[in-house]
C-alpha cells in the first residue's frame, strides 16, 4: 500500500504555509488557501491509497481554502469527497449552502465544482471517491453535498468507524489485495450511507420492470456495449418485453440511453472534465465521435468542442 508523509516541521518558519499549499494542491484538489495569521504554521497529512480510494489524514491550525471556477479550468478534478471530523471545527461551503461540522460529521463535498473550506482540526479525515464508481452505486450522489451526516443517520456510525480503521490498518503487513478490496468495500458502504441518506427513493419502484430496467441503464448507460439486447439479458426478459416496458412511459430503451449519455458528457464538458471532444464521447458510452457530435447538436444546439476550456 501506498503511504505518503508530510509535515511542516521539518521546513523553516517562513516557508511553512507555502510548502503546506504545495503539498495539499498536489494531493488533494489545486486551490487557493489563506490563514488568518502570517507566522509559523505546524500542520501534517498523511495520504493512505486504496485501490480507488485515498484516504487522507489532516492536522493543521485555522487555515481557509477556496476552489473557484478558475481553478476549474486550469485544474479540472471531478472527484467527490467526504470529509470525516475526528477532532476539529470546519465549515465547508458549496451550492450557497454553509455546514459546520463538528467531532463525528461528516459531509461530502464535489472538486469538479466551486466550494469553500474553513478549518482548524487536531484531526479529518478527508476519502477521495472516483465520481464514475460512485454514481454507479449510488445515483444521484452529488445532490447530497454539504449535507451534514450523523451518527443518528443510517449506516453512518459504520461508515465513519471504517474511515478511522482505513487510517490505522497496517496494509503492508496483509496481502497484496487487502487494501484494494477494503477500499472497495469502503466505497460501497459510501455509497449505501448515501442511499439511505436519500430516504425514499423518488424514482419509478425497483420492485416493477420498468424501475429496475431504469436504475440499470444509469448506472451503465457510459459502457458503450449497453443495448437493447443486453439490457434484455440482463433482466432476463425478451427485448420485445423491454421495448414493451418503456414504450408504456412513451420512451424507447435506446432513447433514454443516448439521452442519459449526451446529458452526462455535456455537464463533463461545462464543467472542465475532459480534455478533448474525443474524451467526451468516449468517456459517456460513445463509439462514434462524429455520431455523437451530431447527436449533441442536435440536443444543444451547438457543437461539443465550443464548451472545451482552454
Amino acid at each position: 500500500m501506498n503511504v505518503i508523509d508530510y509535515s511542516t516541521s521539518s521546513v523553516e518558519a517562513h516557508r511553512q504555509f507555502d510548502y503546506w499549499i504545495d503539498v495539499v494542491c498536489r494531493h488533494c484538489v489545486p486551490a487557493a488557501s489563506r490563514m488568518p495569521d502570517p507566522g509559523a504554521f505546524d500542520a501534517s497529512l498523511r495520504v493512505r491509497s486504496l485501490g480507488a480510494v485515498d484516504v487522507s489524514t489532516l492536522k493543521a491550525p485555522l487555515h481557509h481554502w477556496t476552489r473557484d471556477e478558475p481553478h476549474l479550468r486550469r485544474s479540472p478534478d471531478d472527484d467527490l469527497w467526504v470529509a470525516c471530523m475526528a477532532d476539529g471545527e470546519a465549515v465547508v461551503s458549496q451550492h450557497d449552502r454553509h455546514v459546520a461540522l463538528r467531532p463525528g460529521d461528516m459531509v461530502m463535498y464535489d472538486a469538479a465544482r466551486p466550494f469553500g473550506f474553513t478549518m482548524s482540526v487536531q484531526t479529518i479525515h478527508l476519502l477521495r471517491l472516483p465520481r464514475r464508481a460512485l454514481l454507479q452505486r449510488c445515483p444521484g450522489a452529488e445532490q447530497l453535498t454539504t449535507q451534514v451526516i450523523t451518527d443518528r443517520q443510517p449506516a453512518a456510525a459504520p461508515l465513519r468507524a471504517m474511515i478511522e480503521q482505513a487510517t490505522r490498518i497496517d496494509f503492508d503487513r496483509a496481502r497484496p489485495n487487502a487494501a484494494p478490496q477494503f477500499g472497495s468495500t469502503l466505497l460501497d458502504l459510501v455509497a449505501v450511507a448515501l442511499e439511505l441518506q436519500m430516504g425514499e427513493d423518488p424514482r419509478p419502484s425497483e420492485r416493477d420492470l420498468y424501475g429496475r430496467m431504469l436504475t440499470y441503464v444509469r448506472r451503465h448507460f457510459d459502457d458503450p456495449d449497453l443495448c437493447l439486447d443486453t439490457l434484455a439479458d440482463a433482466h432476463r426478459v425478451s427485448s420485445r418485453t423491454v421495448t414493451r416496458a418503456f414504450a408504456r412511459q412513451g420512451q424507447t430503451p435506446m432513447g433514454v440511453v443516448w439521452q442519459l449519455r449526451l446529458e452526462a458528457s455535456q455537464r463533463a464538458l461545462a464543467e472542465g472534465r475532459c480534455r478533448s471532444v474525443t474524451e467526451a464521447a468516449f468517456d459517456h458510452g460513445f463509439s462514434d465521435v462524429s455520431h455523437f457530435s451530431r447527436a449533441f447538436r442536435k440536443a444543444y444546439g451547438c457543437a461539443p468542442h465550443t464548451l472545451l476550456r482552454h
